[in-house]
C-alpha cells in the first residue's frame, strides 16, 4: 500500500517595525516565524530557496486556495487551538497586517524530518481578520491578487503622502 503524506509549512512574515525581540530575520528585515503541522513535537527543515530553515511544530490547518467562475479569489483561512496565547498572536497578527506564506508539501521520508520536503503549493496572503468560537481561532487571508479590494498596501494617508488640503471644494484638473 501506498502512503501520501501532506504536510503545510507556514511562515509568518512581520514587518520590520513590529518585530518583537528573540525574532529570527529574512534578507529583507522582515521578522519571521516559522512552524509546521506534520512532525508533531518536532523542528522540520525547509530548504525552498537554498537556506535550510527549521520550522516548529504547531498544530494548525489551513484551507482555502479557492477561485470562482468569474477569476475572484475566495479568502484562506489559518485554523489554531483557542487559547489565551493564540488569541493574542491572532490579534496582533491582524493589527499589524502580518503576510503568512502557506507551502503545502508532501512529505516523503517519513522517517526523516530533516529531510526538506518535495512543494505541492505555495500560497501568500496577508493577515486581514480573524474570529474564534469555544475550541478554534481561524485567521482570515486575502490573497495577494486580491489587492485592489483589500488595499494592500494598508497605509494611512498623512499629510507628508498626500501635501496640503484645499481650502475649497471647487477645484478642476
Amino acid at each position: 500500500m501506498t502512503e501520501l503524506a501532506i504536510g503545510n509549512y507556514l511562515t509568518l512574515r512581520i514587518p520590520p517595525e513590529y518585530a518583537f525581540s528573540g525574532s529570527t530575520y529574512a534578507s529583507d528585515g522582515w521578522a519571521e516565524l516559522r512552524f509546521q503541522n506534520f512532525w508533531i513535537g518536532e523542528n522540520a527543515i525547509w530548504e525552498g530557496d537554498g537556506t535550510p530553515k527549521t520550522h516548529t511544530f504547531l498544530p494548525f490547518g489551513f484551507s482555502g486556495l479557492t477561485t470562482s467562475r468569474s477569476g475572484d479569489n475566495g479568502d484562506s483561512t489559518l485554523v489554531f487551538p483557542n487559547t489565551s496565547v493564540s488569541r493574542a498572536f491572532a490579534d496582533r497578527a491582524a493589527r499589524e497586517y502580518w503576510q503568512a506564506v502557506v507551502r503545502v508539501v508532501w512529505i516523503q521520508n517519513l522517517e526523516n524530518a530533516d529531510q526538506s520536503p518535495q512543494l505541492l503549493y505555495q500560497y501568500t496572503g496577508q493577515v486581514v481578520g480573524g474570529t474564534w468560537i469555544t475550541n478554534e481561532l481561524t485567521l482570515k487571508l486575502n490573497s495577494v491578487l486580491d489587492a485592489v479590494s483589500a488595499q494592500i498596501p494598508r497605509r494611512t494617508l498623512l499629510q507628508s503622502h498626500v501635501g496640503y488640503l484645499p481650502f475649497t471644494g471647487g477645484l478642476s484638473l
